[in-house]
Formats: structure tokens, C-alpha cells, sequence
């Protein structure tokens, strides 16, 4: 998953700096060795990036969609609180720190990610989930809220996915498409 993640990274960041994650589509079909990285659609405050991993045969075994959007403004605020479901999965604090380690490693240099307190990469706590979830294949993600560096965010499992909260609100889930989470 990783290497879908570099290879989106390696967007316009010029452009696209001071954008937000606010959905993704990720499947993983097995071992890719060459990637490519596409702009889809870009609007003034809209764009969607796909990265394509194939095998040595050029069949894809990989990709990751995602939706780039530009907010009107940046309030830091969370909408209402939501109704938990699910049970406890864990819970987790990104730091600075940690943070700072995923842009090193992703070579994500979007300007929210490098704030005095910034905003966690979405792409960040997927990651960190995909050590819980490896078997899955299909994940489709959307980011409703941004998680700020020191935020505890409860990660919530259910049937067929994921919630994540802070302080009782909503900020991302994940649905995954095949069976059933382990």
C-alpha cells in the first residue's frame, strides 16, 4: 500500500498543496512492480488523482482512486456528534513526531500536514489500519472530518468496515467491499 501512496505523492504538490483528502478507493489484488500516476478530473476546487500498480505482465494488481477537494475554509471544527456503532478496535494518538516520519516516508508534502498543529494525512491512519486489516482488498474510505496531531481517534469495527471518532464525532470510515472483517 505504501508504494500507492508514494506514487500519489508525486502529484503537483504546487497545485495541490492546501487540499484535503475526502474520499478514497483503494484495492489491492496482489503484487505490483511498476505504477503510474494519472489526474483524472481537476475543477478550481475539485481534482481526482488514480495510481495504478501493475505486475510484469501489466495486469493491474493495484490501485488507489482519490478525491482531492479545496475547502472554502479551514474552521478546525467537527460536526455533531455521532452515534458510536460497532466495537472498540483500538485507539490511537498521531503525533507531530509520527507524522512528520509518514510525510518522510510518503513524500507527502501537502502544506496542512506541516502546521504548527497539523492535520493527520488520511492516508496516514489507513495505513495504520491496514495492520489490522491485510487480508481485505477492496477499501472505500471517505474522510468527513480532519484529525489534528495529538487527537485520540477510536477506530470502531463493524460488520464490514470501520468507523474512526474523535470526541464522539465522526471523521472517517471505511467500508470494505469483500467478506467480512476478520
Amino acid at each position: 500500500m505504501i508504494q500507492l501512496i508514494q506514487n500519489l505523492a508525486k502529484c503537483d504538490e504546487k497545485f495541490f498543496s492546501g487540499w484535503i483528502l475526502a474520499h478514497a478507493r483503494i484495492v489491492l489484488d496482489g503484487k505490483a512492480v511498476f505504477y503510474s500516476n494519472k489526474l483524472l478530473s481537476a475543477a478550481e476546487r475539485r481534482a481526482v488523482f488514480s495510481v495504478t500498480g501493475t505486475d510484469e505482465n501489466n495486469i493491474t494488481r493495484q490501485s488507489l482512486k482519490v478525491l482531492l477537494l479545496l475547502p472554502k475554509a479551514t474552521t478546525g471544527k467537527i460536526s455533531s456528534k455521532a452515534e458510536i456503532k460497532g466495537s472498540l478496535l483500538d485507539m490511537q494518538k498521531f503525533s507531530v513526531r509520527q507524522i512528520n516520519e509518514y510525510i518522510a516516508l510518503s513524500g507527502d508534502k501537502n502544506i496542512i500536514h506541516q502546521r504548527v498543529r497539523p492535520i493527520v494525512p488520511g492516508l496516514m491512519m489507513v495505513l495504520y489500519l491496514y495492520d489490522f486489516f491485510r487480508s481485505q482488498s477492496d477499501w472505500n474510505i471517505r474522510f468527513l472530518n480532519p484529525v489534528y496531531a495529538d487527537d485520540e481517534v477510536f477506530f470502531y469495527r463493524q460488520d464490514n468496515g470501520v468507523n474512526a471518532y474523535v470526541n464522539n464525532k465522526l471523521v472517517l470510515t471505511i467500508k470494505f467491499k469483500t467478506g467480512q472483517v476478520n
